[in-house]
């Protein structure tokens, strides 16, 4: 499936910090960036309901979203408890 790609402005503090945390986590800002927003529509559909999307809202072929953890920001941040 070829992804969309979109044009994102950040801060650079912010970004600097994302590089760090990404490679704490073993993936590229990119990837990290996606896997947070992943967390936030599953976070959301939990809390609203599940988001149907309509057949040209589909892409042609869809990928396997895995589930959100419990503590999202925990695994973001690898926390101890």
């Amino acid at each position: 499936m070829e992804e969309a790609r979109f044009t994102l402005r950040i801060h650079p503090i912010i970004m600097n910090k994302m590089k760090h945390i990404a490679k704490n986590n073993g993936r590229s800002v990119n990837k990290e960036i996606e896997q947070i927003l992943k967390w936030v529509v599953e976070d959301y559909e939990r809390k609203c309901g599940r988001i149907v999307l309509d057949e040209q809202e589909m892409p042609k072929s869809t990928a396997k979203v895995e589930p959100m953890p419990e503590s999202p920001m925990d695994m973001l941040f690898k926390l101890e408890k």
